[in-house]
């Protein structure tokens, strides 16, 4: 299992991927892609296992608002440092569709940006490979003013 900051904190990931609808029922935490969600929504939402779904930054966020109520974790992909696009896909969750779940970073989440990250709704943050866990913990007190307006 990897380790996720959640919340301001180190936990172990408990989501697994999934691409086959056989394997719905074999663990609790699913994460699955666009395509999958779309495709085998009604197993999905009976499912005993709670729900995520993982976007790449060419997925508009209005392809899942239909599932939203459904879903607990949304993964937002950073693919590259200069990649702004999944920061406007969080923001647009929490604010335009009010998405109340976990919002995680993967990619290139770096520790220099996860409180902007934060600051646009995520949550959860899966580190970059060489990011080290104890010095990101530090990055969220790191910046104490802005000039965008809270998230409520």
């Amino acid at each position: 299992m990897s380790i996720v900051i959640s919340s301001g904190e180190a936990i172990k990931d408990e989501w697994v991927r999934i691409n086959s609808i056989d394997l719905i029922d074999d663990a609790e935490h699913i994460i699955v892609d666009l395509e999958f969600l779309h495709t085998h929504w009604s197993q999905l939402e009976h499912a005993q296992a709670l729900v995520g779904v993982e976007l790449e930054v060419t997925d508009p966020i209005a392809e899942i608002e239909a599932y939203l109520p459904g879903l607990v974790l949304v993964v937002l992909s950073f693919d590259a440092f200069s990649d702004g696009r999944a920061f406007s896909q969080a923001r647009m969750l929490r604010q335009r569709y009010a998405f109340e779940g976990d919002i995680r970073a993967q990619g290139e989440v770096l520790r220099d940006q996860l409180a902007f990250m934060q600051r646009c709704g995520i949550n959860q943050f899966c580190l970059a490979e060489g990011e080290a866990v104890e010095p990101a913990l530090t990055a969220f007190s790191d910046i104490r003013e802005s000039y965008q307006p809270e998230l409520k």
